[in-house]
């Protein structure tokens, strides 16, 4: 079973002592964003996954969102998902969309060159469509499509399955770095002043959205081995540096007792219980419970809802 619980870091009275349900469903501060992330291959995709189900099957008007540029969801829950958003089939209140980077920045040049067409002549549209073709446009891009999701009030729940954890970060330190930028900066215009008044709330309004426990939750996956954890753990703490608490440490993939039938799968075991007992210490006030190992893959929503259930208990499908 896993567990979403607050950290002790968290500081809403409303997060503290809930059930594990309450940190998917929306709070009275709004709607809720879950971010899941942690080292490539740990099952964060099939995690994110369920918790969509799990949310849509509760009533709620749910988003996935992958900004991993690999995008299993689309494996896991048996369906196409593509750069625009659009229900998933066979479940209600579910919707999923894929940032593919070449098709956002595509239009994302696209939109920048029609708009500078109303305001300049050829050779100043000729030397920004120069300088839009640096490799950091993409990086401006996916961030931009990134924030409308992040920023919207459309569904209930937002549930992001993250690219690996050293991508999840810059995507998060974004906010910081392009409100310092605007800051510095020296507008040249009155149109251009309110550009970039208008960017600069919208970075705050984005680090103010991260920053707060009752409308966002994070959840680290890890193996129960040294280098999973050993990332989570610098995960956590560049996460603290940010001012965003982690919810929750999930350790994925435990050997069942029953299925240790020798000596290797015991030994094997037997180490996954010492990492597990030392999970408190590595990370203090955050929630830590196993996930046990499945004998195949979890694909398909019958599957999800099973793993759903076990994540966050709650009625069937259509029964809240």
């Amino acid at each position: 079973m896993i567990i979403l619980l607050p950290s002790s870091s968290s500081p809403s009275s409303e997060v503290a002592d809930t059930r594990p349900a309450d940190r998917i469903r929306p709070s009275s501060a709004g709607p809720r964003r879950v971010f899941v992330t942690g080292k490539g291959g740990v099952g964060k995709t099939t995690v994110a996954c369920s918790t969509a189900v799990w949310a849509a099957d509760q009533g709620l008007r749910t988003l996935l969102v992958t900004t991993d540029p690999a995008a299993h969801i689309g494996n896991v829950l048996e369906t196409a998902v593509g750069d625009g958003v659009a229900p998933v089939a066979g479940l209600r209140n579910l919707f999923a969309v894929r940032i593919d980077a070449k098709a956002t920045t595509a239009a994302y040049i696209q939109a920048v060159l029609d708009d500078a067409a109303l305001r300049m002549g050829p050779e100043a549209i000729a030397r920004m469509r120069e300088e839009l073709a640096s490799p950091c446009t993409e990086e401006v891009a996916v961030f931009q499509r990134f924030l409308d999701y992040l920023l919207g009030e459309t569904y209930d729940v937002v549930v992001f399955d993250t690219a690996p954890t050293g991508h999840t970060l810059r995507l998060l330190e974004l906010p910081m770095d392009y409100e310092r930028q605007l800051e510095a900066k020296v507008s040249t215009s009155e149109e251009s002043q309110a550009v970039d008044a208008a960017q600069t709330e919208r970075m705050r309004s984005a680090l103010q959205l991260l920053r707060d426990p009752a409308r966002t939750s994070f959840a680290l996956i890890v193996y129960p081995e040294t280098t999973p954890i050993a990332e989570a753990r610098r995960a956590s703490g560049e996460l603290d540096d940010l001012g965003i608490g982690t919810a929750l440490v999930v350790c994925n993939q435990i050997l069942p007792e029953e299925a240790c039938t020798n000596s290797f799968f015991r030994r094997r075991r037997a180490m996954q219980q010492e990492h597990l007992a030392s999970i408190g210490k590595t990370f203090p006030g955050v929630a830590s419970l196993p996930l046990t190992q499945r004998a195949g893959d979890v694909r398909g929503v019958g599957a999800l809802r099973d793993l759903a259930r076990e994540l966050y208990g709650g009625a069937e499908p259509g029964r809240q």
